[in-house]
């Protein structure tokens, strides 16, 4: 039989709560589901890494600095997999001799761990990916009959929870929608900001005032959420926003 007692009092908990905190979701989770470990992620995915916009998990500070230490070659393959996934991913499925595959091995006895566990994709805000993964140390016959019981009630969790995050940091609703709508000027203006072009270079380049770079460039730091032009070059770098050598 499903848990459905642990199913609703978690349920109904996220539903009472005005600001969801995250370690006490987990906790709840832990305690309904006989769960190890929960890992929550909603992050920016690039081709120069992952950067996440909000990451919760229940791992202890020593296994923190452990998993970075094996660095992002190591822990980015499998959870760019997991984050690309439509359907609930079971770590099982990574092919073995790739990345995703070794790379989360290596996680695992890293930490000591089994790698069992299973992750369900969350729809974010745009630009976005993200995800709750749990961790069951059991054994390969006892968790396929653990999702068989669960999948469906920890998913639907998952996303209940995600949401309420999301309703619940009002930054979501304007600054990062906002940085994934700079104007073709704006980025532009980024473009030969990054190249080291002065104001007045920029200017001439576009064929535009100074004072108009000036306001594209008090745009782009506005919506990307930074204070300096170095920081919004890099936030923009980062996110894939600048535009190409071919600017028109």
């Amino acid at each position: 039989m499903t848990n459905q007692d642990g199913y609703f009092n978690v349920l109904d908990w996220l539903q009472d709560q005005k600001v969801v905190r995250p370690l006490l979701f987990f906790k709840k989770m832990q305690v309904a589901f006989g769960i190890n470990h929960l890992f929550y992620i909603d992050a920016v995915c690039t081709p120069g890494g992952i950067k996440p916009h909000r990451l919760c998990h229940t791992f202890d500070p020593a296994a923190v600095s452990t998993v970075r230490a094996l660095g992002p070659h190591v822990y980015e393959p499998p959870l760019r997999q997991a984050l690309a996934a439509i359907r609930p991913f079971d770590w099982d499925h990574l092919p073995p001799g790739t990345p995703a595959r070794d790379g989360l091995d290596k996680i695992a006895a890293s930490l000591a761990i089994s790698p069992t566990g299973v992750a369900y994709p969350l729809i974010s805000r745009e630009g976005r990916q993200a995800l709750l993964a749990i961790h069951i140390d059991t054994e390969a016959c006892e968790w396929g009959r653990f999702r068989r019981l669960h999948d469906r009630d920890l998913q639907a969790l998952a996303i209940e929870f995600h949401a309420a995050l999301i309703k619940g940091n009002r930054a979501d609703r304007t600054v990062e929608g906002a940085a994934l709508r700079l104007t073709r000027r704006e980025r532009q203006a980024l473009y030969w900001a990054a190249a080291g072009k002065s104001y007045w270079e920029i200017a001439v380049i576009l064929g535009i005032t100074e004072r108009t770079v000036r306001y594209f460039m008090s745009n782009a730091r506005r919506k990307l959420n930074v204070v300096s032009n170095t920081q919004a070059v890099a936030e923009a770098a980062w996110r894939g926003l600048l535009p190409g050598p071919d600017l028109h």
